[in-house]
């Protein structure tokens, strides 16, 4: 764990070397994950070029039985073994349905509520980051995303137009809405840093303030019963938009 936020600023700093090495005049980021996305945004913000960040997607459910399992489930039945709740095969069996396929983990955890965040932030088209990773209709997000990084570029669309202090508060309160990641506070704050926000304009106490004041409408795990691929078929990330 001594790595794992580090590991962010490294990727960071690996896509803006390949950008600026490349003397691009837009790019689209692709990730995957809880560190590739806000690592993505932060070098948007410092390239300041017309981006778009194409989230993956989320894995679908594993099943065991009639019930929907995700990793939090594998966490959850290494802690029953270790107890000794359980038995070996018992956990080799949840283990080996929890995670069905290609996809980041399932829940409203830092990948998901990072690829919701992003929408906010304006860095990526609302509904795109919504589509699981195995879904038909990935592949024609990932052509709607370069296209809208070609017409961000013709208009002159730069990534810092649309990360503002505004934006960066939707995004948190999209998190709190959800019940996401508390991972949010420490890259969105990041993200700021890197478009140059001050800090009297967005700042940790910011999140707090927002926490008081919105309420969690979405029943998503690891607090609640639904994972991501349950919101995408709902309606996903424009559902939070209407009142």
């Amino acid at each position: 764990m001594r790595a794992s936020l580090m590991s962010r600023e490294v990727i960071a700093d690996s896509a803006e070397l390949a950008v600026r090495g490349h003397s691009l005049d837009g790019v689209v980021f692709i990730v995957g994950c809880d560190k590739t996305i806000p690592a993505a945004a932060m070098a948007a913000a410092r390239l300041d070029l017309p981006s778009v960040v194409l989230y993956g997607g989320s894995i679908m459910p594993g099943h065991l039985g009639p019930k929907a399992i995700t990793i939090q489930d594998v966490f959850e039945a290494v802690g029953a073994h270790s107890a000794g709740a359980i038995g070996d095969q018992e956990l080799q069996t949840v283990e080996q349905a929890a995670c069905p396929g290609a996809g980041a983990c399932g829940g409203q955890f830092t990948a998901n509520t990072m690829a919701l965040a992003m929408s906010f932030l304006g860095l990526s088209p609302v509904g795109l980051n919504d589509i699981p990773a195995v879904h038909p209709d990935k592949r024609e997000a990932a052509v709607e995303a370069g296209r809208l990084a070609l017409e961000a570029l013709r208009a002159g669309r730069n990534a810092r137009s649309f990360i503002t202090a505004e934006s960066l508060r939707n995004a948190a309160v999209a998190g709190t809405a959800t019940a996401g990641s508390t991972n949010l506070v420490l890259h969105l704050l990041a993200i700021a840093r890197e478009a140059g926000i001050s800090e009297s304009a967005f700042n940790i106490d910011i999140f707090d303030e927002v926490s008081r004041s919105t309420p969690v409408i979405a029943d998503l795990k690891p607090g609640g019963r639904f994972m991501a691929p349950d919101m995408s078929a709902a309606g996903g990330t424009a559902l939070l938009g209407v009142d």
